[in-house]
């Protein structure tokens, strides 16, 4: 069986912001422990992200014990106890409007004062009911504050491929990947692969994950670069007419409760049958 190497795994606590790195994690069938928990949104609910803000890739969140720690540049740190949740509202994420609960003024000044108009910071909880999108999987699964699937897989072969085609080569952070992994498979090859599989974990690969002009941000500097990037993806890598990177996944837990991930590990290939 042919096999992948995890070379990487990040989870971004609040949605378009900075990730954390880990050695070993949990993942749960909300994907990776902590992964998109939080969110920013505007008055009306709508979530915010780096398409608009670019700024928001240099927000750091981290997460100790019951505590969200927040630093971002020129501004104090903020620590927030993500057990003070207040009321529902209601939020959205592109088509899907569901409940998500604040976790008070002092977090929703300090984003309002960072990003410079108002915002609110909000949790997902146990109020919070939001399913995959169905177009592509038959299934009840949940999913937080991802656009649409709990994780993305992404390919050091085909970054590198794409890196060969572009003036100056960009980090795999410029595509926001939960698990990276590397192979002797050739670039692309991942659009192919039906699912990843531990001896208690089964990832399904159900779609290629279509880009957008978050391609242009870069992750370090939180600035917009332009959109070398995406029309790359578009004009010389297109599937099925899209710029694509990376795989959206679904976890299958085999033992019904979570399980780890850690970098160095081998995780076996399933293709797709052609």
């Amino acid at each position: 069986m042919t096999q992948a190497i995890i070379t990487q795994l990040i989870s971004y606590p609040i949605k378009s912001c900075a990730g954390i790195e880990y050695q070993i994690i949990q993942v749960n069938a909300l994907g990776l422990a902590g992964d998109r928990q939080w969110m920013l949104v505007d008055d009306n609910g709508v979530f915010l992200s780096q398409r608009k803000h670019p700024c928001m890739a240099l927000i750091q969140p981290q997460i100790q014990d019951n505590n969200l720690i927040v630093n971002a540049p020129g501004m104090n740190q903020l620590v927030l106890d993500v057990q003070s949740v207040q009321e529902p509202v209601e939020i959205k994420v592109w088509q899907d409007s569901f409940l998500a609960q604040t976790l008070g003024e002092t977090a929703n000044q300090w984003f309002s004062k960072y990003l410079g108009f108002t915002v609110r910071l909000v949790q997902y909880t146990n109020v919070s009911h939001r399913l995959i999108d169905q177009e592509f999987a038959q299934r009840q699964q949940p999913v937080a504050f991802a656009d649409a699937y709990p994780i993305l897989v992404t390919h050091e072969s085909t970054l590198s491929q794409l890196n060969q085609q572009l003036s100056q080569p960009v980090d795999m952070s410029r595509f926001r990947p939960n698990i990276v992994v590397s192979t002797q498979q050739p670039a692309w090859d991942e659009l192919n692969w039906q699912q990843l599989q531990t001896t208690d974990l089964q990832l399904d690969l159900v779609k290629p994950c279509s880009r957008c002009v978050m391609t242009g941000v870069e992750q370090t500097s939180g600035q917009q670069t332009g959109a070398e990037v995406l029309k790359t993806l578009s004009q010389k890598f297109a599937h099925q007419g899209k710029a694509v990177f990376g795989v959206n996944a679904i976890p299958q837990l085999k033992t019904g409760a979570g399980t780890k991930l850690a970098v160095g590990a081998q995780l076996t290939i399933c293709q797709n049958p052609h």
